[in-house]
């Protein structure tokens, strides 16, 4: 951990936490696998979850809201600038459905049933709250997510989506 950062009450560090200059953690967040630049901000409520030695990655001067939820189980890249908004919005690197459909315990996190893919996000992105990044996504610079969204495939670059799942809506002007 470097300087002046500040953890809020309740928080927990996991394993593999790497804090730079002016890191904000807030109440009740629970991060682990997890690198975070400086002056970005983790919301209360943040829970880092998954399987396996995967990490997150959050650049510089990035806000990840309230009750947001970050899956390790895949590499998550997250870059500057990153606003991603709560409550509730969902980055997931995993999906569990062929386990259903197949009867697969839960113990059993064989990638045939279990696939993994990571997620990019990249520079100056904005995500509204209560949205769902899909494993193997990529967003592209200067984009826009619309709130309530479902984004099931890449995203490209000054681009705004929305609805579920996410669909073009507009060119976004910087």
């Amino acid at each position: 951990m470097n300087g002046n950062n500040r953890l809020g009450d309740f928080c927990k560090l996991g394993k593999k936490v790497w804090l730079g200059k002016n890191v904000r953690v807030g109440n009740l967040a629970i991060i682990s696998n997890i690198t975070i630049r400086e002056n970005s901000r983790i919301e209360a409520g943040v829970l880092c979850t998954g399987y396996g030695e995967a990490k997150i990655i959050i650049g510089k001067e990035s806000y990840i809201g309230l009750n947001n939820i970050l899956d390790f189980s895949d590499t998550i890249t997250i870059g500057d600038y990153v606003h991603i908004a709560g409550p509730s919005t969902g980055l997931w690197t995993h999906s569990s459905a062929q386990m259903c459909l197949n009867d697969i315990p839960l113990e059993k996190k064989d990638k045939k049933y279990r696939p993994t893919a990571p997620i990019i996000i990249e520079n100056n992105v904005y995500i509204g709250g209560n949205c769902t990044i899909y494993p193997g996504v990529t967003i592209g610079n200067h984009s826009v997510i619309a709130p309530n969204s479902a984004v099931t495939k890449d995203v490209e670059p000054y681009t705004q989506v929305g609805g579920v799942p996410a669909k073009y809506i507009k060119q976004v002007k910087t």
